[in-house]
């Protein structure tokens, strides 16, 4: 058996069929979740659950579950199946979130990604960071650390998880929690587009309730980084806010706002963790 574990929410147009080179061997086994039917995928290696309409975090909710065979594996990754990467990148994914002892962790998003949070796209002032917030598009686990997190997934009625990625870092304390910019993926569609204003209502005021329930919100702030040889940089927390402003100057020049969002979450949320934690080179 495969080390790690792709568990993916997909439909008939899902990318994932991109994550994979046959003529390679690979680190991880991908196990599919359809919201709907979707062609036969005999000629790929994967395993395809049952169908289970909804949401995403409805359907994962399910299949984690129904199938205990998650459990068995080191780490877990659950993206949306309109990311855009491939078989080398998540590995190498993998590979990091093992190095650097990530227990929470996501791909950034690529410099032409549809994005929600400016976070969440590649900084390239670093390899990846140590942060507050991982999103929901496309999270990964330590499979302990999912276990611990598991219950969570109950509290969204909705099955979209808005709020869920507040809650898990604040659970985690934390700590071992981070965005890995070497790895950049493309999101491929817009983010956020409700069928109805109704059901929009609905999910904004579950993320509320959930993020209220556990006294938390979202932590846009770095409170490390490590380069490409995967250690520590060695930075003053003026150092540190000088190279993140400076590895998203691109976004910046898009929006000057994100750059007093920038300065705003770094004045509101240090001291941070001290880096490197147990478990870090």
């Amino acid at each position: 058996m495969r080390t790690n574990l792709v568990l993916a929410r997909v439909g008939a147009q899902s990318l994932h069929r991109e994550w994979i080179d046959p003529s390679r061997p690979r680190s991880w086994d991908l196990r599919l979740v359809p919201y709907q039917t979707i062609p036969s995928q005999g000629d790929i290696d994967c395993t395809v659950g049952e169908v289970v309409s909804g949401p995403k975090w409805a359907g994962i909710r399910h299949a984690l579950h129904a199938w205990d065979g998650w459990r068995s594996y080191e780490r877990i990754w659950i993206p949306d199946d309109d990311i855009r990467t491939d078989q080398h990148v998540i590995d190498t994914m993998f590979d990091v979130a093992d190095a650097v002892a990530l227990d929470l962790f996501a791909p950034a998003l690529d410099e032409e990604s549809f994005y929600a949070h400016y976070s969440t796209m590649r900084n390239g002032s670093f390899y990846g960071r140590w942060v507050g917030f991982v999103e929901i598009m496309a999270p990964g686990f330590r499979t302990t650390a999912l276990e611990r997190l598991l219950p969570t997934l109950d509290l969204t009625d909705t099955g979209w998880g808005w709020g869920l990625d507040s809650v898990w870092p604040k659970l985690l304390g934390y700590r071992n929690v981070g965005v890995i910019d070497g790895t950049a993926m493309s999101h491929t569609r817009p983010v956020g587009q409700m069928r109805d204003d109704g059901l929009h209502q609905r999910i904004l005021a579950e993320s509320d309730r959930v993020q209220e329930g556990y006294d938390c919100a979202q932590v846009h702030t770095v409170f490390g980084a490590f380069g490409e040889d995967l250690r520590p940089m060695d930075l003053t927390p003026e150092q540190l806010l000088v190279h993140v402003v400076r590895g998203w100057q691109y976004l910046i020049e898009r929006d000057p706002r994100v750059l007093s969002w920038i300065v705003d979450f770094h004045r509101n949320h240090f001291p941070a963790p001290t880096y490197p934690v147990e478990g870090t080179p």
